[in-house]
């Protein structure tokens, strides 16, 4: 569905590539209702500015891994449907435009449902985006620390949390040699430690800090700055 909001249809060809399809409307829309066992959500994507529809609790947490990785520059929830040959049909939960420039599709699929059936029709799928000349890729549950790390790190991530350009670097050349969390903290800001740490969640979620994201973060996770200089994406 375009921007618009009217319904295209289109012959799967490299025309598409050029119909900014990351600014589509979702094509269709759920109903929730009482007990239904998927969450519906809007998730803010600070990237775009704007929130994306999410049909479930899966969708959002994948939609979170995608924006930590910073490749996606735009992403549009269920923006279209695939009719195939055989005539089966299939709603993919994203379509994205990477900073690459690259086009892809997006499949949210939870590991204990990946049966033959959704095999095949991811399969189908892949053939389809290839013939347009987009990507195509089936997300599943992020790592359980992942996931809790973003999680603790996504309220710090817009631009209001973008430090001062005195306590940027103060803050990296806290870490420079890898000191705890709480301690680099502290050394940030010794008379506002707490202020300096939601800085530090902040650049960690831009990169300006680096982590083990496979362990939970704490206080005595070992921080170090990152090579990262170009300005933060966040709109400070």
């Amino acid at each position: 569905m375009s921007s618009a909001g009217k319904l295209r249809s289109e012959i799967p060809s490299a025309a598409l590539l050029h119909a900014k399809i990351e600014t589509a409307l979702p094509f269709r829309s759920g109903v929730q209702y009482q007990n239904r066992r998927n969450r519906h959500s809007r998730q803010f994507v600070s990237p775009q500015r704007s929130h994306v529809w999410c049909e479930s609790a899966l969708e959002a947490d994948a939609l979170l891994v995608l924006e930590f990785e910073g490749d996606a520059r735009q992403v549009a929830s269920q923006p279209m449907k695939f009719v195939f040959a055989d005539g089966t049909e299939h709603v993919p939960d994203f379509f994205a435009l990477l900073r690459s420039g690259d086009q892809v599709v997006y499949d949210v699929k939870p590991l204990g449902r990946m049966t033959d059936e959704a095999r095949e029709q991811f399969r189908k799928t892949a053939e389809m985006c290839a013939s347009i000349g987009w990507k195509h890729q089936v997300l599943n549950e992020p790592a359980p620390a992942l996931l809790q790390n973003l999680q603790f790190l996504r309220p710090a991530r817009h631009g209001h949390y973008h430090p001062s350009a005195t306590a940027f670097g103060r803050i990296r050349e806290a870490f420079v040699d890898g000191v705890t969390f709480g301690d680099g903290s502290i050394m940030a800001d010794r008379q506002h430690p707490y202020r300096a740490a939601a800085h530090v969640r902040h650049l960690l979620w831009h990169r300006y800090l680096d982590a083990d994201l496979s362990v939970p973060i704490s206080p005595t996770s070992v921080l170090r700055t990152t090579r990262k200089e170009e300005p933060c994406n966040c709109g400070a």
